[in-house]
Parts: structure tokens; C-alpha cells; sequence
């Protein structure tokens, strides 16, 4: 019973940076109707630009993360100005706003990529502890728990925002109708400017969650990837279906990783997604949205 309680726990902590990840891929494809494959090249840059902090300037963990979380927000904004903001208001395509996102992150990539190297990097320990000893067999790492607790809140925070707030009114109206919600008065350009901020300040907390879990290399953007099956789980365009699909996707890869081995676990995760979309093509939140035409 032990045993299936540590797996439940790793796969919790695991499944709010996939939630994490899934809720900036998926406010912005609720406003703008279109996958943004940039998410990944903020998540990865923010990354990086923590570890800077931490190492070049000796931030401590607190303002290392506010300042990243800032800097995300900021180049996320630079990103939306670059790449989306003349399309959206000329009203391009979904493959010019494909194409545009994919080559924001890539080329966010190859900066990293530059600077770099494609070598590997990691934070310095930030905690004198690295586990906690719930009982003689159940255990849980400090880097968990940490990423429990920054995913929770983050998750809150926006949550206030979307449902208790003018701001998040004027994202959830912009979401049904921006012709609409422009008549009505909501200022679009900086509406969807604050969004993209709000994106860029996930991406932040998600890329330095998962320099904690992982290693820094320049592919972490790659697991924008996990966002996107984790927000297809859970409800394409819905952000509770997000946070559904991030911890149901985090659970599955422990449980697989534990039960089939690690070479397995990805075909395996993706035939259980592809029988869970043929009955439930929705997604947990059970609502459909359609890509930007």
C-alpha cells in the first residue's frame, strides 16, 4: 500500500508542472485559437535565466523566482509584439499563426543553443535537505514538494484572476467573441498583451519547476509537448479541463514508468491517450473548441 501511495505522490508533484505547463498553452489557445509552440522557448529562456541569477548574481530561491517570473511575463509580451499582433489584427490564418510560433520558439532555442552549447546545466542546492521521511517507507523529495506548492499557488493566482477580476472577465470574453468584447469597450491589444503576460509568468514557474526535476538543456522546450496532450486531456481551450489533464497525464507516466519500464512508458502513455480521446474526444471538461480558421 506504501508503495502505491509513493507513486500517487511522485505522480501528483509531476502532474502540476504538466498543469503548469498545460494552463499557459491553454489561456492562450482560449483567446486566440491557435496552438503557441513559443510557450516552450519562454519556458526554456526563463529557465536559463534563472540559473543565471542564481549563479552569476547569487540570488537567493525567492527572488531568483520573482524575477523570473517577471522576465517571462516581459519576453512573452515581446513574443505576442513579434510574432501574433499583426496577425490577429489583420485576422491571418491558423497556419500563419502556426508557423510564426514555431519559429519564435525555435529560434528562442537556437539562442539558448548559442550561448550554451547543447551542454547540461542544474541548479545549485537550494535546500540543506533533500527528503522528508514521512514514515520508515514513505518518502517525498524537498524538490516535490516545492513544485507541489509553486504549481498550487500559481494555479490560485490565476484562477483569482480569470474568475474574480475585470481583467480576467475581459480574457474570458475576449475567449467567445473579440469582435464582441471590443464593442463592448474591452481594449483588445492590451487585454491580449496582459494574457501573453500571464502565459509568459507560467512558463516561468513551469521552466524552473522543471530545471529542478530534470536538467537544463536547450530541448526542455520539448515538453510544451506534454502541456499540449496534457490540455487535449483535459479539454482543448478549457483551463480546468488543463489542470485535470496535467495531473492525470503526471500519474500515468509514474504508474507506467513503474509497472512497463521507462523505454515503454511513451508508447504506452500515448496509446492510453489515443483510447481515451476515441471515447472521449472532448476531453475531461467535455467542451469542444475549434482551432482559429
Amino acid at each position: 500500500m506504501t508503495f502505491y501511495i509513493q507513486l500517487l505522490i511522485n505522480g501528483i508533484a509531476l502532474g502540476s508542472v504538466y498543469s503548469i505547463i498545460a494552463l499557459g498553452f491553454t489561456l492562450i489557445f482560449s483567446v486566440l485559437k491557435f496552438s503557441n509552440f513559443s510557450h516552450g522557448g519562454v519556458m526554456v529562456v526563463s529557465a536559463y535565466f534563472a540559473y543565471i541569477m542564481v549563479n552569476r548574481f547569487e540570488l537567493g530561491f525567492i527572488p531568483m523566482i520573482l524575477i523570473t517570473i517577471v522576465f517571462g511575463g516581459l519576453l512573452s509580451c515581446l513574443a505576442q509584439l513579434i510574432g501574433f499582433e499583426r496577425l490577429r489584427k489583420t485576422k491571418g490564418s491558423s497556419m500563419l499563426f502556426f508557423v510564426s510560433s514555431s519559429n519564435l520558439g525555435t529560434l528562442l532555442q537556437n539562442i539558448i543553443i548559442l550561448t550554451f552549447a547543447s551542454s547540461y546545466y542544474s541548479y545549485p542546492a537550494f535546500f540543506p535537505k533533500s527528503f522528508f521521511q514521512l514514515t520508515s517507507k514513505l518518502t517525498i523529495a524537498v524538490t516535490d514538494v516545492i513544485m507541489l506548492l509553486l504549481s498550487t499557488v500559481g494555479i490560485l493566482i490565476l484562477m483569482f484572476i480569470l474568475y474574480k477580476t475585470r481583467l480576467g472577465i475581459s480574457i474570458r470574453a475576449l475567449s467567445m467573441d473579440s469582435d464582441t468584447a471590443q464593442l463592448m469597450g474591452v481594449n483588445v491589444s492590451m487585454v491580449m498583451a496582459l494574457t501573453f503576460f500571464i502565459s509568459g509568468m507560467l512558463a516561468a514557474i513551469a521552466g524552473i519547476l522543471c530545471g529542478m526535476k530534470f536538467l537544463l538543456y536547450p530541448q526542455l522546450k520539448d515538453l510544451v509537448m506534454k502541456g499540449m496532450t496534457a490540455s487535449i486531456l483535459g479539454g482543448l481551450g478549457n483551463i480546468s479541463g488543463a489542470l485535470y489533464g496535467g495531473l492525470l497525464l503526471g500519474l500515468m507516466e509514474v504508474f507506467m514508468t513503474n509497472f512497463v519500464g521507462s523505454s515503454l512508458q511513451p508508447a504506452c502513455t500515448f496509446l492510453f491517450a489515443i483510447i481515451f480521446l476515441i471515447f472521449r474526444p472532448q476531453g475531461i471538461s467535455g467542451k469542444f473548441v475549434k482551432e482559429k480558421v
